[in-house]
């Protein structure tokens, strides 16, 4: 708007769209969350987690955020297909969904590369810039400070619920709700912001390839719809057993967590 530019995306504005999109998350995500920890006067070092993770509890949240994806994609399946089925609220719901399409098919634009320097950027763009900057903002300054005030576990929660809803999508809310405890538990039992940055790095880099790829990230009602019985009974077996691992890789965390250890090398005073 500054320089008089065209606002409808075209591929002439694009580029410079996805630049002004990187630029907006570290300069009103990433530099408020570091100067806000600098205003309480807290240790950035401490609120940020910046130290190196467990490498055992970093390999099974590795593990993790990539065996989710499968249940993640059956569970929106079903989701959808019982929203859209509903015997009231149709129209409602239709026009929510028409909504979230046009601002899904502006996002498209945003993330389709027709050239690999071009996918480079995408993933600088989408992956690269939020894992960096959300991850500051919610596992370091928020969870951090829901720390001071609540137990642990409510802090996880209430920080993951947080991230779901500042990506303002209801009808992802549950997927970017597990996504978001989900980091938030590795970064407190890792004891590292830096497992939360890789995994939700790829978490959006499985995306921006898929759409590369494929022309989209996940399955859409429709193709899952066009599947036959038997390619749906293996669907839903495929996000079961995705469910399982991750719930696997979950209490190997929990079961390697640097909250254990610190535990152990506490003297007996501490303890008491």
């Amino acid at each position: 708007m500054f320089f008089g530019a065209d606002m409808d995306l075209n591929p002439e504005n694009v580029g410079i769209t996805r630049l002004i999109l990187t630029f907006a998350q570290f300069m009103f995500i990433l530099f408020p969350s570091i100067i806000l920890v600098m205003l309480q006067d807290n240790n950035l070092k401490e609120t940020f987690r910046l130290k190196k993770p467990k490498m055992s509890v970093f390999l099974f949240a590795v593990l993790g955020i990539l065996v989710i994806q499968p249940f993640l994609q059956v569970y929106m399946y079903y989701q959808n297909e019982l929203i859209f089925n509903l015997p009231f609220g149709k129209e409602l719901i239709t026009q929510l969904k028409e909504l979230f399409d046009t601002l899904e098919s502006t996002t498209e634009k945003l993330v389709t590369a027709n050239s690999v320097p071009e996918f480079i950027m995408i993933v600088v763009v989408i992956a690269v810039t939020p894992a960096i900057c959300e991850e500051f903002l919610f596992r370091g300054l928020v969870f951090k400070n829901f720390e001071k005030m609540i137990p642990a576990s409510k802090a996880i929660f209430f920080t993951g619920l947080l991230f779901a809803l500042f990506h303002f999508h209801p009808f992802n809310l549950i997927p970017l709700t597990v996504l978001g405890i989900f980091l938030t538990l590795v970064v407190y039992h890792s004891g590292s912001i830096y497992t939360a940055v890789v995994c939700h790095f790829l978490n959006n880099f499985i995306s921006a390839l898929a759409v590369f790829i494929y022309g989209k990230d996940s399955f859409g009602t429709d193709t899952a719809s066009n599947m036959t019985s038997e390619e749906q009974l293996q669907f839903l077996i495929l996000g079961v057993i995705s469910l399982g691992i991750f719930i696997f890789t979950v209490i190997m965390i929990r079961k390697f967590s640097v909250m254990k250890d610190q535990s152990i090398n506490l003297p007996p005073a501490a303890h008491e």
